[in-house]
Order: structure tokens, then C-alpha cells, then sequence
């Protein structure tokens, strides 16, 4: 059952999600085109984070469950920062700190609990990721919202990394259906193969942090006025 929901349901959708984040990098931000390309992202991100954690659930996987469960939250006030107007929160600001709480607490207590030596640190990893992220939704609610390049940074560094994750995952099918892994690979493959596409993502979020920083700061200011 979880193999018909990873091919069927959530590598497919992540495909979606890849080829709609590249068409949204590559377009005017603002733009109808990349408003579409956003709206496509967000939808298949989740469809594919769904059928992820169910898929993790089935197979016993905590760590695919957390790993779902965190990104659904990247992906989703990604486009709530971009879906609201300047200065505006709602109801579903408040459900999403709540979640990464939930999910900061989990991964804690997993990582005391866990007797798999390797894990631990991933749970370590993600209750302190979900801690910042907390302390940005606070910061987030109390200013009732934020505006102009603040707005931008934090959907694009939302987007950024789940879109990193999202190539990871499709990476890791790919070595999948070859008849190897990850794991058992050499590092020269390791490098080409899982290395430079997640540099290359990462480089790309990079330039557009900096550029709306120093160099668009008067072009993103009056985001979402």
C-alpha cells in the first residue's frame, strides 16, 4: 500500500511541485505567471507531504513523518505570507504556530526516547528548527503582520527550504528506481548526483535573499500594499 501511495500519489506531485518552483523562480515576481506557478507549488507540495506522511506512517518511519510534517508547515505559511495582505494575520497563523509547536515538542521528546543512535540528532534538528520558526510566528503575530522585505524574506526562505527538501526526496527516488541507495552510494555519485542539484537550489534562494536585501529594496517595499 505505502509503495502504490509514494509512486502513484507522492513522487509525482513532488514532480509537479519541482517543475512549478522552477517556473516560479524564473518569472516576474508579482506576476500572474508566477502567481499561478505559486498557487501550482503550494498544492502539489501538499498533496505529496500528505501522501508522504501517510506513506512514512504505514512503513514506521518517524523520521519521514517528521520530516513531512515540518515541511507541510514551510510550504503552507509560505503562501500564507504571500497570501496575506501588508500587515494582515488570521486564523490560520495561529493554527500553524500551533502545529510547529506540536511538532518542536514531539521531536524532543523522540530524541530521549529514541534508541536508534543515528536518529537522534535528526530529532535534535528538527525540535530546534521548529522552535525558530515558532519564535518567527510569534514575532510574526504580535507585529500583526509584516510587511514589505521582511514579507518577502520569510516566504522565500520558507519556500527555499522546502523546495531543497522537495529535490531531495526526487533525488532520492531516482537512486530508487536504479536499484540503489542513497546510503550505499560512493561519494563521487553522492556528489553529482545529490550535491550539486541541492547547491544549485540553495545558491538560486541565496541570490534572491541578497538581491531583494541590498539590491530590490525599494521594488519589494511595497509588497502586498
Amino acid at each position: 500500500m505505502k509503495d502504490l501511495i509514494v509512486w502513484l500519489i507522492h513522487t509525482p506531485a513532488g514532480t509537479i511541485g519541482l517543475v512549478a518552483a522552477t517556473a516560479a523562480l524564473f518569472t516576474k515576481k508579482g506576476s500572474p505567471l508566477h502567481l499561478k506557478a505559486g498557487t501550482y507549488f503550494t498544492v502539489s507540495m501538499l498533496i505529496m507531504l500528505i501522501s508522504g506522511f501517510i506513506a512514512g506512517f504505514l512503513k514506521e518511519s518517524n523520521g519521514d513523518m517528521f520530516l513531512s510534517a515540518v515541511i507541510f508547515y514551510t510550504v503552507f505559511t509560505a503562501w500564507l505570507t504571500a497570501h496575506h495582505k501588508k500587515n494582515e494575520t488570521g486564523f490560520l497563523e495561529h493554527v500553524a504556530l500551533v502545529w510547529i509547536i506540536a511538532v518542536a515538542i514531539a521531536a524532543f521528546f523522540m530524541n530521549f526516547s529514541s534508541r536508534e543512535v543515528d536518529t537522534s540528532n535528526l530529532y535534535l534538528f528538527w525540535a530546534s528548527f521548529s522552535v525558530v520558526c515558532a519564535m518567527g510566528d510569534v514575532r510574526n503575530l504580535y507585529l500583526a503582520g509584516l510587511s514589505g522585505i521582511q514579507r518577502v524574506i520569510r516566504h522565500v526562505w520558507r519556500i527555499g527550504f522546502s523546495l531543497i527538501w522537495a529535490a531531495l526526496a526526487l533525488t532520492d527516488k531516482i537512486v530508487k528506481m536504479g536499484g540503489s541507495n542513497v546510503k550505499e552510494m560512493p561519494e563521487e555519485q553522492m556528489l553529482y548526483i545529490v550535491a550539486v542539484p541541492t547547491m544549485f537550489i540553495l545558491i538560486i534562494i541565496l541570490y534572491w535573499i541578497i538581491n531583494i536585501l541590498f539590491f530590490s529594496r525599494k521594488k519589494f517595499a511595497s509588497y502586498g500594499d
